[in-house]
C-alpha cells in the first residue's frame, strides 16, 4: 500500500472511530423520527436563509420554506403554496392559484405578498447558479388575492422544474411557510411539522404546543462524507444525502451493503472544461485530442460500486436531441485503439515541428475519488505522448472538472456553463447562437438553435465531456419516503410523513 492511499485510509479510520463516539440519541427504527446528514464539503453549517446555498443548507430550506410548487421524493412537480396552474397555449404566461395558507407566525398568505417575495428572491438570486435562467422571467404579478401570474420573455419548457428548485422558497421577515418548521437549532437541526389552523385543536393551545404533541421529527447535520458513512455504519443515522463520486472509495472501505447505495439518475454535467488554453491547448483540434484519447468506460469502471454510471461524449443528453442535426463528436464511430492511433501521431507531429508540450494542469478536489479519476486520464495521456499534473480545484489549471446537477431539463442550462461568462476558454459565435435560441417564441427553432450552438461547442472542445454526474445517498431499502430521482434533492418531510401542502 502506497504512503498516499495509507494517508487516505487513515482519514477515514479517524471519523470512523469519532462517528462511533457521537452517536445520535434518537432510537433507530421509529417511522416518526428520521436522522439525516447532508454531505458538506463547505463546513456542516446549516442556513437557509442565503444565496448561495450549500446542499445541507438548501435542504432545509425546501423544508422550512417553500415556494409556489414543490417536488416530492420522486422528483416530481407537486403543488405547495400554489394549490393549482394553468400554462398559456404559448407557454409565456403560467397562473397559479394559492392555497388557504400560514406562515409559520400565524399571518395569512397573500398573492400580492408572494408576488412582491418572488421578485425580490428573484433579483437576489441574480449572481447565483440559478441567475441566468431566471432571466427568462418578465414580470410577477398579483392578478386576484389568490392568483399569481408569472410572464416569461420566451417560452421554458420545463420551467416548472427550475421554479421547484430550493433557492425559490420564500421566506417572509425570516418566516417560512413550512411544510416542516425549526424545533431547535443544538447540536443539531430539529425540524417538525408546521401545522395550519384546521389541523388544530379546537381549544386555545398555542401553535408551539401542538408541533410538541405531533412527534415527527427530522434530525439534520452536515459533515463529512467519511463522517457521515460511519455514522451510518454504525446506526447511528437513517440516511445520508449528497454523495459525489470523490467520496465513493470510502463506501468500498466501509463494507456498507452496496444495497444500500442508492443513486439517483441525474443529467448534468461532469468532465473538464478549460480555463486556460495556451501552446498546445490553445487549437481545438488539440483539444479534441484529449477528448479522443480518455478512454471513458474504463474509467466508470474503476468505481465498481456505480454499474449504472454512463459515459459521454456529447454536451446535451441525447432526451433532448433535436432529429437531423448530430452533435456528436466526429471521431465518435472510430475505435478507441484507432482513436489512440491517431492522437499519438498528431501530438508526435506537433513535437517534431513545435518541441515539448507541458503537462496538462488538472483541478480536481482532493479526494481519493478524484485521484482515481486522475490517476486515469493521466494514463491515457502518456499512451499517446502527453502528460498531466494534479492540483487543487480552485488552483491554477488549464482544465478543471465541472460536476454540476442540470437544475431543470433545457439544453439552455447546459450550454451557458460554457459561455464567455463562465470561463475565458469560449467561443463568441456560440454565445451568439445561444442567445438567439434563448429569445426565440418558436419551440421548434429554439431547439434547432440551441443544437446548432451544442455542435458548435463540441468542435470547439472547451469542454470535454466524461460522463453523468454521480449523486448518491444511504438508505435502507425500507426506508419511508425515500427515493431515488432524476432532480437529485430528497425532501426531509417526506421521510417522516409530512405532506409538503
Amino acid at each position: 500500500m502506497t504512503n498516499r492511499n495509507s494517508s487516505r485510509l487513515a482519514s477515514f479510520i479517524a471519523p470512523v472511530i469519532a462517528g462511533l463516539l457521537l452517536a445520535s440519541c434518537s432510537s433507530s427504527g421509529d417511522e416518526d423520527r428520521a436522522r439525516v446528514t447532508v454531505i458538506s464539503e463547505s463546513g456542516g453549517k446549516v442556513n437557509p436563509i442565503g444565496i448561495n446555498l450549500n446542499h445541507v443548507s438548501a435542504t432545509a430550506r425546501m423544508a422550512v420554506a417553500k415556494g409556489l410548487i414543490g417536488l416530492d421524493e420522486q422528483g416530481r412537480i407537486v403543488p405547495s403554496i400554489a394549490a393549482r396552474w394553468i400554462v398559456t397555449d404559448d407557454g409565456l404566461s403560467y397562473i397559479f392559484r394559492l392555497n388557504e395558507a400560514r406562515w409559520n407566525d400565524g399571518r395569512q398568505i397573500t398573492a400580492e405578498r408572494i408576488a412582491t417575495l418572488l421578485r425580490e428572491r428573484i433579483a437576489e438570486l441574480a449572481g447565483s447558479r440559478l441567475g441566468r435562467d431566471l432571466r427568462v422571467i418578465d414580470e410577477i404579478v398579483s392578478m386576484t388575492g389568490r392568483v399569481i401570474e408569472i410572464r416569461l420573455d420566451s417560452p421554458q419548457p420545463n420551467f416548472l422544474q427550475l421554479l421547484a428548485q430550493p433557492e425559490l422558497g420564500l421566506f417572509r421577515a425570516g418566516h417560512g411557510a413550512g411544510p416542516m418548521v425549526e424545533i431547535s437549532t443544538e447540536p443539531t437541526l430539529v425540524l417538525g411539522p408546521l401545522l395550519q389552523p384546521d389541523e388544530e385543536a379546537d381549544d386555545e393551545e398555542t401553535d408551539e404546543s401542538s408541533v410538541e404533541d405531533d412527534p415527527r421529527r427530522v434530525f439534520l447535520r452536515g459533515e463529512s462524507a467519511a463522517l457521515a458513512i460511519a455514522r451510518f455504519d454504525a446506526g447511528h443515522i437513517d440516511v445520508v444525502l449528497n454523495g459525489k463520486f470523490h467520496h465513493l472509495p470510502l463506501i468500498d472501505a466501509s463494507g456498507i451493503d452496496t444495497g444500500n447505495l442508492r443513486l439517483d439518475p441525474v443529467a448534468g454535467l461532469f468532465g473538464l472544461r478549460f480555463v486556460r488554453a495556451d501552446g498546445f491547448w490553445a487549437i481545438p483540434d488539440n483539444r479534441e485530442i484529449l477528448s479522443m484519447a480518455i478512454d471513458r468506460p474504463a474509467l466508470l469502471t474503476s468505481f465498481p460500486n456505480v454499474t449504472a454510471w454512463k459515459s459521454r461524449q456529447k454536451i446535451i443528453p441525447e432526451a433532448l436531441d433535436v432529429e437531423g442535426i448530430n452533435t456528436r463528436p466526429d471521431w465518435a464511430t472510430m475505435t478507441m485503439q484507432d482513436r489512440i492511433e491517431f492522437a499519438r501521431t498528431m501530438v508526435a507531429r506537433w513535437k517534431a515541428s513545435d518541441g515539448y508540450i507541458p503537462p496538462l494542469v488538472i483541478g480536481l478536489p482532493d479526494e481519493a475519488g478524484a485521484d482515481i479519476l486522475f490517476l486515469r486520464v493521466q494514463s491515457d495521456l502518456r499512451r499517446i505522448g502527453l502528460d498531466a499534473k494534479k492540483v487543487g480545484i480552485d488552483r491554477v489549471a488549464d482544465v478543471r472538472l465541472i460536476d454540476e446537477i442540470a437544475p431543470y431539463d433545457s439544453p439552455q442550462w447546459f450550454l451557458t456553463q460554457l459561455t464567455c461568462d463562465l470561463t475565458a476558454v469560449c467561443l463568441n459565435d456560440a454565445d451568439a447562437r445561444i442567445a438567439d435560441a434563448d429569445a426565440a417564441t418558436n419551440l421548434e427553432i429554439k431547439a434547432r438553435l440551441y443544437a446548432e450552438a451544442e455542435q458548435m461547442l463540441v468542435n470547439h472542445y472547451n469542454y470535454i465531456p466524461l460522463g453523468t454526474p454521480v449523486r448518491w445517498s444511504i438508505a435502507r431499502p425500507d426506508q419511508r419516503g425515500f427515493a431515488v430521482n432524476p432532480r437529485g434533492w430528497h425532501p426531509l418531510n417526506s421521510l417522516v410523513g409530512i405532506p409538503i401542502s
